[in-house]
C-alpha cells in the first residue's frame, strides 16, 4: 500500500541524513573548523559510495521491513550485523581501490560510532511516532484479510490501528478486534472513530444499497475506501485466494509482450548465470568431494520440471540425497515432497542445501533460455497435477519461465503441504502480476538475506 513505500521511503530518507550528520560531526571533531571545508570536500564523494552501499547492506538484512523497525532485540541483532559488514566493506574499499585516494581508519572509526548511536535513536523516534496513522475499519472482511487485520493490529509500528469490523454477530472474530453490528451506520462509525479508510468487499451483496450510498457520500469526507482484496494484496505481497476467479485473471493478467523489460531481463539473465557458471567451474571439484565422500552415486541428477507453457525439461542439480535408483535419484515409489529434515538426504548433501549451492547448476537451464534467474521455482509435473486439484489455477504459472529465485522464495519458509504450496502461489501470482525490474532487483537483494539466514526454499 502506498502508506508502506511512504513510510519505507521516510526510513530511507532518514538513514542517508544521518549518514552525512554522522560524516560531518566526525569530521568536526577530528579537524574542528579550521580544515573541516576541505577535509569535507576530500571525503565527500568516496564516502557517498561508502553510504550507498550501506543503504544495500541494510536493506539486504532487512532493516527497511517494517516489521523489523521495532527497536528489539532482534533488531539490535540485524543492525549489529549490517554495521560490521558495512564498515568492514568500507575498510576493504578505502584500503584496497586506489580512486578513493584516502584511507581514513581513525575517521571511518569516528563516523561509524556516531551512525550508530544516531540510527538506533532515529529508528526508537520512528517507531514510536508510527502508531495509529492510519485508522481502519473493514466491512465484512474475509478470513485472510482478518488474519492481516490482527497481524497489523500486534504491530503498531506499521502505522495501522484496527478500528473495528463490520460483521454479522456469528462471525468469529479475533478478541483484540472490535465488532461493529451491520445495523449500524458506517457514517457515525466514521465520525466517531475517525476513520481515513475503510476496507469493502470486493463483490458487494445485492442488499447493500444502502452501504453503497454511504460509501460514496463517505468519498466527500475524505475517507479512502478500498477493496479488502487489494488491501490484502498490497500489505502482504500475496494475491489473497479469495480474489481468485475468471473474471480476475482477465482483468489483472495479460500475456502482453514487454520488449524493453524482457531483454533487460534476459541480459540480467545471462550475466548473473555466466558469474554462476564461474564459481561451479570453482567449487565443483570440492563439492564432487563431499558428495562421493558420504554416498555412492552420480555428481549431478537431473530431475523433470514443468516450464514455460508447459513445457517440460530436465533441471540440473548437484546430488544431494542417496542414490536408489540408476539415475541417481531418491525415489522408488514414485514422486515425493522433500520435507526440511528428510532423512534420504546425505550428511554432504543436508550443508549443501543449507548454503543453497544445490541449486547452483542451474545457470546452465538458465543460459539455455529453460529457466530465467527469478520466476516461479519450476514443479515436478507430478505435483502440478496435484496442486491442480486444490487450486485450479495452479498452472497460470507457466505463462512465465521458472527462476532460480522468486518472490515466493524471499518470502516464504520452505514448503512441505499442499497448503503450503498453495501460499507460496500466491506470491507466484503477484509475481506475475506486478512484474518489474524495480521488482526484480528487490528479489535478486532479498535473495541474498534468504541465503545468508538460510530459510525460504
Amino acid at each position: 500500500m502506498r502508506a508502506v513505500k511512504v513510510r519505507q521511503i521516510l526510513l530511507l530518507t532518514g538513514d542517508l541524513t544521518i549518514l552525512y550528520a554522522a560524516l560531518v560531526c566526525a569530521l568536526l571533531f577530528r579537524y574542528k573548523l579550521a580544515d573541516f571545508e576541505f577535509q569535507l570536500r576530500l571525503h565527500a564523494i568516496p564516502m557517498t559510495m561508502i553510504f550507498m552501499v550501506w543503504l544495500v547492506v541494510m536493506y539486504v538484512n532487512g532493516l527497511y521491513d517494517l516489521y523489523n523497525t521495532k527497536v528489539s532485540q532482534s533488531f539490535l541483532k540485524r543492525f549489529s550485523e549490517s554495521w560490521l559488514v558495512s564498515v568492514g566493506l568500507a575498510a576493504v574499499l578505502f584500503y584496497f581501490v586506489p580512486y578513493f585516494q584516502i584511507a581514513p581508519r581513525t575517521n571511518l572509526f569516528i563516523l561509524s560510532v556516531i551512525f550508530a548511536a544516531f540510527f538506533i535513536l532515529w529508528r526508537f523516534i520512528i517507531s514510536n511516532r508510527a502508531h495509529g496513522g492510519i485508522r481502519v475499519l473493514a466491512i465484512n472482511p474475509t478470513d485472510d484479510l482478518i488474519e492481516l487485520l490482527e497481524q497489523l493490529q500486534k504491530n503498531p509500528q506499521l502505522g495501522y490501528h484496527i478500528v473495528g469490523v463490520v460483521a454479522p454477530a456469528d462471525r468469529i472474530l479475533p478478541p483484540d478486534i472490535k465488532r461493529f453490528p451491520e445495523s449500524q451506520p458506517i457514517r457515525a462509525i466514521a465520525s466517531e472513530y475517525h476513520i481515513n479508510t475503510i476496507t469493502v468487499p470486493s463483490l458487494m451483496p445485492d442488499t447493500s444499497s444502502r452501504l453503497n450510498t454511504e460509501l460514496y457520500e463517505l468519498l466527500f469526507w475524505n475517507i479512502y475506501t478500498i477493496p479488502g482484496t487489494s488491501f490484502f494484496e498490497s500489505l502482504t505481497g500475496r494475491v489473497s485466494l479469495s480474489a481468485l476467479n475468471d473474471s480476475w485473471f482477465f482483468e489483472n493478467i495479460r500475456p502482453t509482450h514487454m520488449p524493453l523489460y524482457e531483454t533487460i531481463q534476459r541480459g540480467i539473465d545471462y550475466i548473473l548465470s555466466i558469474l554462476g557458471l564461474i564459481i561451479l567451474g570453482i567449487i565443483t571439484p570440492f563439492i564432487a568431494l563431499a558428495i562421493r565422500s558420504t554416498s555412492p552415486g552420480p555428481l549431478f541428477y537431473l530431475q523433470e520440471r514443468v516450464g514455460k507453457r508447459g513445457k517440460h525439461f530436465k533441471v540440473i542439480k548437484f546430488r544431494t540425497m542417496h542414490a536408489l535408483t540408476k539415475d541417481g535419484g531418491a525415489e522408488l515409489t514414485g514422486a515425493q515432497i522433500t520435507t526440511e529434515s528428510d532423512p534420504r538426504v546425505t550428511r554432504a548433501g543436508r550443508i549443501i542445501r543449507r548454503l543453497r549451492i544445490d541449486e547452483l547448476p542451474q545457470v546452465i537451464n538458465v543460459l539455455k533460455g529453460e529457466m530465467g534467474i527469478i520466476g516461479p521455482r519450476p514443479e515436478r509435473p507430478e505435483f502440478v497435477n496435484q496442486f491442480e486439484k486444490h487450486m485450479p489455477y495452479y498452472t497460470i504459472r507457466n505463462l512465465i519461465k521458472p527462476g532460480l529465485t522468486g518472490w515466493a522464495q524471499i518470502n516464504y519458509p520452505y514448503a512441505e503441504t499442499v497448503e503450503q504450496q498453495l501460499t507460496k502461489f500466491q506470491y507466484d501470482v503477484y509475481y506475475i502480476k506486478n512484474r518489474s525490474l524495480l521488482l526484480d532487483v528487490t528479489v535478486i537483494l532479498k535473495t541474498l538475506h534468504v541465503v545468508l539466514y538460510r530459510k525460504g526454499r
